[in-house]
């Protein structure tokens, strides 16, 4: 009698796992992203300012982040993901955070500051529906004229309890006024993990 009922039990325990694995492979299979996830936020465009990093006060906000699109102040939390900083002739230079200081402090730990990749592809702002795959240079500055594109990659803390754990977002400075040492600019971001779409909406991809 003991011996039928845990035959009995084992045929079911082996059911519902045949049953789960195949719902399992079939969620994943039929989602566009690798890890089987939906994106739940809007793909978001904001026309934004901050000041070079250099010869301004240093209560002027001179950082970006990508994954709410705040422009910040460098501080010791490190925030921003990349600060702006004109170079002599008045091009624009993108600094990854880590740059400015290998850790940060965080709830009253000092850890190590996020990996942010950067890259300054051909072509326009708006032609870029979305981010690249490859072809970024870690913790590295870009310097580029207005006009000029650049991706932003970032292992992002938005996304530490994410299965992916990168945000992308896409800048383009418009304008410089070289008196104020201000920079206008635009930024496209997507701040669901792991997705790179740039088109309007909640992404797919």
């Amino acid at each position: 009698m003991q011996r039928n009922s845990l035959s009995g039990l084992n045929k079911r325990r082996r059911a519902v796992t045949l049953a789960l694995v195949a719902v399992a492979i079939g969620g994943a299979s039929g989602c566009d992203d690798p890890f089987g996830l939906d994106a739940t936020l809007e793909v978001v465009t904001d026309t934004s300012v901050a000041f070079a990093m250099t010869g301004t006060a240093a209560s002027s906000p001179s950082g970006f982040n990508a994954a709410t699109g705040g422009v910040l102040r460098i501080q010791s939390d490190m925030a921003f993901d990349v600060a702006f900083d004109l170079t002599t002739d008045n091009k624009v230079r993108f600094i990854p955070a880590r740059l400015i200081s290998a850790v940060k402090s965080s709830f009253g730990s000092t850890v190590a500051t996020q990996q942010v990749s950067l890259q300054a592809p051909s072509g326009g702002f708006d032609a870029l529906t979305k981010a690249p795959s490859g072809g970024y240079k870690a913790d590295s500055v870009v310097v580029v004229s207005t006009g000029q594109p650049v991706v932003i990659e970032v292992t992002s803390d938005a996304c530490q309890f994410s299965l992916a754990s990168l945000i992308y977002a896409k800048v383009v400075v418009d304008s410089v006024n070289t008196t104020t040492r201000q920079i206008f600019f635009r930024a496209t971001r997507n701040p669901n993990c792991g997705f790179r779409s740039f088109q309007p909406g909640i992404p797919k991809d």
